[in-house]
């Protein structure tokens, strides 16, 4: 999908809505074709050979080579070898129906700035026959590769990774460079796909909040933290929120490894944060959301709004729900007159959009 057609899509979706929002122009990717930086593939046979790829849509056919043209070479060239050795070291694959076999998926991220690669084995089973030599083999033949790991996951899910994944090399991490900042990345948090796009729309957040060094900033949905870390030296505070431990205890790391002393962070679901914020009158001057997909909750507009905060700032990955949650802050009082786009996922239907909501006097 191009850009005309994505931006036509949210111009529609405001339109039909009967939103009065101006819809800016995109801002396209100068990365549009080798960009992701997380990769998960699945493995099928053909005629006796193993091949590694993306699930067909709706469905677990797997597509050979699926979403090459998407993934830097490094990533691609490690699942060449990866493939390889399932075949030569005959690893059973894993049989969804049955519940036999081995292997799943592979986890691949890879950081944009340092090149540092991890490699997640996503298997049915605690037994993976040949695990020492698959560790080696990868380590020798790509030594990018700074840690690899095992993730166990033998139920009938969609969800490729469930648990805390255990560490066969490395310390479990990798690191890389986001607006300026070392992020330190386990295999499990959020971390946006499109390194250089994310740094686009972080920078257009900063400049659409314009802070002054005065405001307590609110991050919810906060994950590692990074948004927080782009703000935390324009503002007074930054308390980041985040329901996954794992990503709070990595945030801290990435707070305190970037020397920045004005932020703290609490593991707790955004919605039952923002809930005890409201009862305990516990005011913010800015507050950040950057949801999941299915977007945020009612109870969360409404605690957030309670709050009075001068501005509100909305980060979104579907601009359906975006819309949805839009027309309820407009009912609690804060509204908008421009949505931004970010083309954080060039050559597919996804586009990144985000919007500075203010109070509206006398509400």
């Amino acid at each position: 999908m191009n850009l005309k057609q994505k931006q036509d899509i949210v111009e529609e979706l405001v339109k039909k809505n009967h939103l009065p929002i101006e819809v800016g122009p995109i801002h396209s990717a100068a990365l549009d074709k080798h960009y992701r930086n997380k990769v998960i593939v699945a493995f099928a046979k053909h005629k006796g050979r193993v091949y590694a790829g993306q699930y067909a849509p709706h469905s677990h056919r797997v597509i050979k080579d699926g979403g090459k043209s998407l993934q830097p070479k490094i990533i691609n060239d490690i699942i060449d070898t990866i493939t390889e050795l399932v075949q030569s070291m005959k690893i059973y694959l894993y049989n969804e129906q049955t519940g036999t076999g081995v292997l799943r998926h592979v986890l691949i991220r890879w950081g944009h700035a340092t090149n540092e690669v991890m490699v997640v084995f996503v298997t049915g089973t605690n037994m993976f026959p040949s695990r020492k030599n698959m560790v080696h083999a990868l380590r020798n033949k790509h030594p990018e590769i700074k840690t690899i790991l095992q993730e166990v996951n033998g139920r009938k899910t969609s969800v490729v990774m469930e648990n805390k994944p255990m560490v066969l090399y490395g310390k479990g991490t990798i690191d890389d460079i986001l607006c300026g900042k070392r992020i330190t990345i386990p295999a499990t948090a959020f971390y946006q796909i499109h390194s250089q796009q994310c740094e686009v729309l972080y920078g257009l957040a900063k400049e659409k909040l314009q802070l002054t060094g005065k405001e307590t900033v609110l991050d919810t949905y906060c994950g590692l933290g990074t948004i927080g870390l782009s703000l935390a030296d324009s503002c007074k505070s930054v308390m980041g929120v985040e329901i996954n431990k794992e990503a709070i205890h990595y945030a801290k790391i990435n707070a305190r490894q970037n020397h920045i002393k004005n932020m703290q962070f609490v593991d707790m679901d955004a919605t039952a944060f923002m809930m005890e914020a409201k009862r305990y009158h516990h005011p913010y001057d800015v507050i950040v959301l950057d949801p999941p997909r299915a977007g945020t909750t009612q109870q969360f507009i409404y605690a957030s709004t309670s709050l009075a905060p001068k501005k509100i700032l909305y980060i979104s990955c579907d601009p359906r729900t975006l819309v949805r949650d839009l027309k309820q802050f407009r009912r609690a009082g804060y509204v908008t007159d421009r949505l931004d786009l970010v083309d954080m996922f060039p050559r597919t239907e996804h586009v990144e959009t985000v919007v500075l909501m203010s109070r509206v006097e006398g509400k």
